[in-house]
């Protein structure tokens, strides 16, 4: 009903949202005072919230139709180099990048503006890396398609 690029946009969309509130209260506001820590918490809160509702609602759905098109090989081989690399190197690198942040600045609060750079230019990536493969995934849809008329 929504399409692929909606469920494929969905995920990095509504983290982008909801994190300007989280943000500007990190960032711009400072958590010294308890009010904007405890409205960072609850906005952060949320946050993670809608991000995996949307994640494992709309965008692992989404995943698994790309393969759909491809050949028995290709589904194998991509499913597992995603599944198994992507996921294992993308938790390990954003531990990594997270803890030369906190060597970096001290604390991981003092980083957040750092934190804000990087989750937005990955939200950017995303949504972009999303649009490609939804074109990509539309014409291979397509071509299946006419493959079966005939």
């Amino acid at each position: 009903i929504l399409g692929w690029r909606v469920g494929a946009l969905a995920t990095p969309a509504v983290m982008s949202i909801v994190a300007i509130p989280f943000f500007a209260c990190t960032v711009f506001l400072g958590v010294e005072n308890p009010a904007v820590l405890h409205s960072a918490t609850m906005i952060g809160t949320a946050m993670i919230l809608l991000s995996r509702s949307t994640k494992y609602g709309l965008f692992d759905p989404t995943t698994q139709m790309a393969y759909i098109p491809l050949d028995e090989e290709s589904k194998v081989k991509g499913k597992a180099a995603i599944d198994v690399l992507g996921s294992r190197v993308g938790k390990s690198g954003a531990s990594l990048f997270q803890q030369g942040l906190v060597v970096i600045f001290g604390n991981i609060i003092d980083a957040s503006p750092a934190v804000m750079v990087v989750f937005y230019a990955v939200s950017i990536g995303w949504m972009m890396a999303a649009n490609k493969l939804s074109v990509l995934y539309l014409s291979m849809a397509k071509e299946e398609k006419e493959k079966k008329k005939q």
